[in-house]
């Protein structure tokens, strides 16, 4: 069943601070022995034929996705709505799905939105306020941001400027760049809260990027947090690191859309590092975690590198679970990824999957270019 009640869509909308208040403070830790409903969360950029490929998908293949999401009977809902059932123990129906745009590019109010309006779809767009504020004409304008609340969209926050915000400016104190970054938040938030409709705590981490520091300052702001890597948000996730399955021209094929729907958040705790920003001096770096109980295969575990296949893995206790991975060859400056996944006990071609984010400067410390 498809979420078609505007109205009731816009509700959670009008209860984010709440929501909000009552994720954070509860606690993120969940024991193994709770079941975890699981909601994947789809991320688009541009719904574009002139745009970047590894931030866009063709509109044709966007009418695709959604038709699939319809024809094969899966829950669209609003992000808050899931949100709010995650923390209060109400149980998620079957393959619940959430859809995100980062950036408020025009091409999703011309090509994306008349598709999900057709279909009565919810979804949410993550504004970076200083590009709208500009009449910046790749995005979207106030009125069409407005437009699409009225049919069920909720707005987000994607910062001020979309600046890199784990990177601190030359000779900058933690204590200023604490400063600096605050105040690109909530600027934003007073921003979109000055021009939409209650618009919701929730932060799309610009790039995808993030640091222990910066989940403390969403913490202490009331913020929830979305990151761009790719896995399914469940009771044990990060509420200020909840992955996403990115959608991008290569990614996108129908096959692998599918597959990504029906995936399973992999139980875990990570045994370190605590941060994925590594400094220049990384090569191989180790994560570290300690798999819980759950229905997926141990001996089947595998875990993938960005850019170079499959990682060593070295299991330190099968038994408790704690295993280590490391990449075969040295990580390149910039964004990489350790993707784990699982297959289920139970139900076929069904994987559990698991993403962890490591951000690496250039050889003499300078921070890559985007």
């Amino acid at each position: 069943m498809i979420c078609r009640e505007c109205n009731a869509c816009n509700k959670w909308s009008k209860v984010n601070v709440l929501l909000c208040l009552a994720l954070l403070l509860g606690s993120v830790q969940v024991q193994s022995n709770v079941t975890a409903n699981d909601a994947v969360i789809l991320m688009y950029h541009n719904v574009s034929n002139d745009s970047s490929p590894l931030t866009s998908v063709r509109p044709e293949v966007f009418k695709q996705h959604i038709t699939y999401l319809a024809d094969n009977n899966f829950n669209v809902w609003p992000l808050s709505k899931v949100l709010y059932y995650l923390e209060s123990a109400h149980s998620l129906p079957p393959k619940t799905v959430v859809i995100t745009f980062d950036d408020a590019y025009t091409s999703v109010y011309k090509e994306a939105f008349p598709v999900l309006k057709a279909k009565g779809l919810p979804f949410a767009v993550f504004v970076t306020t200083k590009y709208i504020s500009d009449a910046n004409q790749n995005f979207m304008n106030w009125n069409q941001l407005r437009e699409l609340q009225q049919f069920g969209a909720e707005i987000g926050n994607h910062s001020h400027s979309h600046a890199h915000l784990i990177r601190k400016h030359k000779n900058e104190t933690h204590k200023q760049w604490k400063h600096r970054i605050s105040g690109e938040i909530i600027n934003a938030q007073s921003i979109l809260e000055q021009n939409v409709e209650a618009p919701i705590r929730v932060f799309a981490y610009p790039y995808g990027e993030f640091s222990n520091s910066l989940k403390g300052i969403l913490r202490e702001l009331g913020f929830i947090g979305l990151g761009q890597h790719s896995g399914v948000l469940s009771r044990t996730s990060d509420f200020q690191a909840i992955a996403r399955f990115p959608m991008a021209t290569g990614y996108d094929e129908i096959d692998d859309f599918s597959m990504k729907l029906v995936t399973r958040a992999l139980p875990v705790t990570i045994l370190s590092p605590t941060d994925g920003v590594l400094s220049n001096r990384h090569k191989l770096p180790e994560l570290k975690l300690q798999l819980l109980a759950g229905d997926y295969k141990k001996s089947a575990f595998a875990c993938y590198v960005s850019g170079q296949g499959r990682a060593s893995i070295t299991w330190e206790n099968f038994d408790k679970g704690i295993v280590s991975i490391k990449a075969k060859e040295n990580l390149k400056a910039g964004r990489s990824k350790y993707n784990c996944t699982a297959p289920s006990i139970n139900e076929h071609n069904i994987y559990y999957w698991f993403s962890f984010l490591w951000m690496k400067p250039e050889a003499d410390g300078s921070w890559y270019r985007e």
